[in-house]
């Protein structure tokens, strides 16, 4: 937390806000713009807030001023001249906390005597972690497609309309799209790479990956995997199945992309750990139980035990599960 004579210090110098403007962005979302000026510079902060809410969990509360000087611009200068990433502040009230955590990675609520506030992120992280690629299920984008899609991102900075639920790993319900980072086109220095799975807003299974020497697809090998929720499983032997890659497999019949998967055995009981579909259709559809790939691209199946799952009908393993989301981070060197 702050340090009062760092907070006493801040109160002190709010009367340096020597301007604001506001531009109405979506619907009760505003564009704050603050010129902060004193003796020796002008600075000027950007920073996005939200009417009617405020942060209720899952942040981190690092400073809190009150009293009846406080303003919405000034709580603003407090969290940048701070390092905060969010603040909410209540006009009623008269109070400002600011929070470590990013606006996406914290739980805000409906209330109408509170705002939040952020300025905009450069790169998506969660502690060490940078997201690097955010996959949602039956959207009707292909997955490995929006991968391959050089010179496409949605970060550096993320722009003002991009979904925040696009950016959740919970709270992600009204996504409508993937996410993905110029990190992929420029990937370089990256040490650790990590790909979690969740349902239901929680993480359902994970794997982690060496990445150093690594390029954007070969870092998905299982001779690179550290950790994960099927470790002992999912070494790497080339006789197994020959396609656990990245890329997968894609022909007429079937596309399985992000494939973790073996041995191939006959449909109705072959055995996987993970796979993406990017058709709405498979070969072994009439082998699998009902309802194993989504009428809407993508479906994003994976085994929920340490062991592998499979879809076939005459399967001697658990039946595979289906995630809502697939993120991959990404640590550096």
């Amino acid at each position: 937390m702050l340090k009062q004579s760092s907070i006493n210090s801040f109160k002190d110098s709010t009367r340096d806000v020597m301007r604001f403007q506001h531009w109405l962005t979506l619907g009760l979302v505003l564009t704050t713009e603050v010129s902060l000026c004193s003796s020796s510079n002008t600075q000027l902060i950007r920073f996005v807030h939200k009417q009617g809410q405020r942060v209720t969990s899952r942040g981190t509360e690092v400073g809190q001023i009150s009293g009846p000087d406080v303003t919405l611009l000034g709580c603003g200068r407090f969290c940048v001249e701070h390092d905060g990433k969010l603040f909410h502040y209540s006009s009623v009230n008269k109070i400002c906390a600011i929070f470590a955590e990013a606006y996406y990675a914290v739980s805000l609520s409906p209330d109408p005597d509170w705002d939040v506030g952020y300025t905009r992120a450069s790169l998506v992280t969660y502690q060490q972690w940078t997201l690097v690629f955010r996959a949602q299920k039956e959207i009707s984008v292909p997955v490995y497609d929006t991968w391959m899609d050089t010179g496409i991102s949605h970060d550096n900075p993320v722009p003002d309309n991009f979904p925040t639920a696009c950016l959740r790993m919970f709270d992600y319900g009204s996504c409508d799209r993937h996410f993905r980072s110029h990190i992929l086109d420029h990937w370089n220095g990256i040490d650790k790479v990590y790909l979690s799975l969740t349902k239901n807003d929680m993480e359902v299974a994970y794997v982690m990956f060496e990445g150093s020497g690594t390029d954007m697809q070969s870092w998905f090998n299982p001779a690179n995997v550290t950790n994960s929720t099927w470790l002992s499983e999912i070494e790497y032997d080339p006789n197994r199945f020959p396609f656990q890659t990245l890329k997968g497999r894609c022909i007429n019949t079937l596309c399985r992309r992000f494939f973790l998967y073996g041995p191939r055995i006959g449909c109705d009981k072959e055995l996987f750990y993970l796979m993406v579909f990017d058709y709405d259709r498979d070969f072994c559809n009439g082998d699998w139980e009902p309802n194993s790939v989504s009428t809407t691209i993508p479906t994003i199946a994976y085994s929920p035990t340490s062991s592998a799952g499979s879809f076939g009908k005459n399967r001697n393993v658990s039946l595979g599960d289906h995630a809502d989301a697939m993120a991959v981070f990404v640590t550096f060197d």
